[in-house]
């Protein structure tokens, strides 16, 4: 049912392009007046059931799993030729758009309508008649959009790329030899005022009016070389202009390219606003601070469940996690939380903040029978296993690196602040907040610190082999910062030399690693020396709103960071960092 009332609020077409799925050929679901897509609905509800999305691939056959299954739950499912209503799937073309080169915008465009997308809040006025439509692609408010701009041409390769494409088209971004990124597209229209808000014109005053509405984004880990696909695909090498290919020549070059990923959520890389007027980031803020925390039993002091309970909650949004959990896994995960961190001597009931959490307006609970009473007891919560969690707007907000880290300060500070907070994050799997850049990789575990067996051995330093994931970061952006800036430490102006050549490192004010997502671009980057690299990465400095640089704990300043006129530094990955460090401080209390 939870999955039901997702389709129902987002729309059928939405739904399915989230999760994944196409449109039922032959079985749907017919619930209270409204048909939904059988194997979408089926695969969604064993996420919100165990945690595990099941795609199409995974159902043999629509009559022995799906169609069987729901209707041994006591659901109506439709059979046979009576589905008409939609027609079957057509195999997607594939799309070939050069992004641009830094004359062009390009990098930059990206980033803005892609890869971070687009507030349809901000552009409505300019939408028009297009603003229902993104509006029910785009329900968490942010447009992932790129255009093409018109030309005088009748009949070359741009004009039929613009003609024939096609709603359910993939596109692969192309940049430096190199495919980037591929996405899906949702919607096609023309509209110059749109394109003139959303990227402005070049000097001849064109733009970029020919518009896609994109889904399914995925950039690439590794960039995948261009030209045998190109070749492959009789396009122009290198490639320069939008190109069109037929399904079958996509299907001839598809075991070239990375498969798509699979992910029980979407994961946005960038801050993502309120998806809805009903709840904003301050009310989600607000409602933490007075949080509902009854009494402990023979205690004046207020019980932490509730407060612990959110805190697991806001760690499965940070790592991808469905919103909703079983009971069984809830009380599974949470009741050590409430052993550990509670108050002592309290009573482990997991059962009450499951429940009484809806008391807050940030969390509901499917699948309670409307007769438990006003406090479900355990022993029925295991009989029924209902689903509770965040509900979707408090959800979506929290999806935002930046509102996640303040409601998980503002917990700390005003509900937890008596608990070993850093062994909390740790168990909650929030242990990425003790330093700016995340999660250590693999050859940085320990902060830096080496390995050291108390055994002191003679001869030479033994060796272990050991298995490290890191992540991919963009080479060429870290050596365009150090390069405006000379080298120079942005806080202290050294310039170091090593091996007869300029020392300076690029760091990253809001973290790549998890929980932070910080972006791998330009506004994000600092250029440092190995000393402010570690201090700042540490949370031990933090640069102010006036642009100072200041210690932490002791507050006094270092003096005023270097600027340079070609690296604008956005304040939100600052303010980012500086309420990091406020949680730092928080946890060393």
């Amino acid at each position: 049912m939870a999955a039901v009332d997702e389709c129902l609020q987002l729309g059928r077409e939405p739904f399915r392009r989230r999760y994944g799925f196409g449109r039922a050929i032959t079985y749907e679901l017919v619930l209270d007046g409204h048909c939904y897509d059988s194997k979408a609905i089926a695969g969604v509800a064993h996420l919100y059931s165990v945690g595990d999305l099941l795609s199409a691939d995974d159902f043999s056959g629509g009559a022995r799993t799906v169609a069987h299954r729901l209707r041994a739950l006591g659901f109506t499912v439709t059979d046979g030729s009576d589905v008409t209503h939609e027609p079957r799937e057509v195999a997607p073309q594939i799309v070939l758009q050069p992004r641009g080169g830094p004359r062009d915008r390009g990098p930059g465009n990206f980033a803005k309508s892609v890869r971070q997308g687009v507030q349809i809040a901000e552009i409505r006025d300019a939408l028009g008649e297009q603003a229902d439509v993104l509006t029910a692609l785009y329900p968490d408010g942010i447009a992932r959009l790129w255009g093409a701009t018109p030309t005088t041409q009748v009949n070359n390769e741009k004009v039929r790329a613009l003609r024939n494409r096609r709603v359910g088209d993939d596109v692969l971004f192309y940049a430096e030899n190199h495919f980037i990124a591929r996405a899906r597209i949702l919607h096609l229209f023309d509209s110059l005022a749109v394109a003139r808000e959303v990227w402005g014109t070049d000097e001849e005053n064109a733009t970029w009016e020919h518009i896609m509405a994109l889904g399914e984004v995925e950039e690439f880990p590794t960039p995948v070389f261009a030209p045998p696909i190109l070749r492959s695909l009789s396009a122009r090498v290198p490639l320069r202009s939008l190109t069109l290919r037929s399904a079958e020549d996509y299907r001839r070059v598809a075991e070239m390219l990375p498969e798509r990923r699979r992910s029980a959520l979407p994961r946005p890389t960038a801050p993502r606003p309120a998806p809805s007027p009903q709840l904003t980031a301050e009310d989600l803020l607000d409602r933490i601070g007075s949080l509902g925390t009854p009494l402990g039993s023979g205690n004046e002091t207020p019980s932490r469940h509730q407060p612990l309970a959110l805190l697991w909650a806001i760690s499965r949004i940070a790592a991808g996690k469905p919103r909703l959990a079983p009971w069984s896994s809830f009380r599974t995960e949470v009741s050590p939380l409430l052993s550990s961190f509670g108050l002592p001597g309290s009573k482990v009931t997991p059962e009450d903040p499951f429940w009484h959490l809806q008391d807050s307006g940030l969390w509901e609970v499917h699948g309670v029978p409307s007769d438990a009473g006003p406090h479900p007891q355990a022993g029925l919560l295991d009989t029924v296993q209902p689903v509770a969690g965040l509900t979707r707007a408090s959800a979506e907000l929290l999806q935002n690196p930046l509102t996640r880290l303040e409601a998980v300060v503002k917990l700390s500070s005003t509900h937890l602040d008596d608990v070993d907070q850093r062994a909390l994050f740790s168990r909650a799997g929030l242990a990425g907040y003790a330093t700016a850049d995340g999660m250590f990789d693999g050859d940085e575990g320990g902060g830096g610190q080496e390995s050291v067996d108390t055994e002191q051995t003679t001869g030479p330093t033994e060796r272990r082999e050991s298995t490290a994931s890191r992540l991919v970061r963009n080479a060429a952006i870290a050596a365009q910062v150090k390069e405006l800036h000379g080298h120079a430490c942005q806080i202290c102006e050294t310039r170091l030399q090593y091996r007869r050549r300029p020392y300076s490192e690029a760091a990253h004010i809001r973290g790549l690693g998890s929980p932070h997502d910080g972006p791998d671009e330009l506004p994000n980057l600092l250029c440092l020396c190995p000393n402010h690299h570690v201090l700042f990465d540490g949370l031990e400095i933090y640069i102010d709103v006036d642009g100072i640089v200041r210690r932490t704990h002791e507050g006094n300043s270092l003096g005023r960071l270097r600027q340079h006129a070609d690296h604008e530094i956005d304040e939100t990955y600052l303010r980012y960092h500086r309420t990091l460090c406020e949680l730092n401080s928080l946890t060393r209390k």
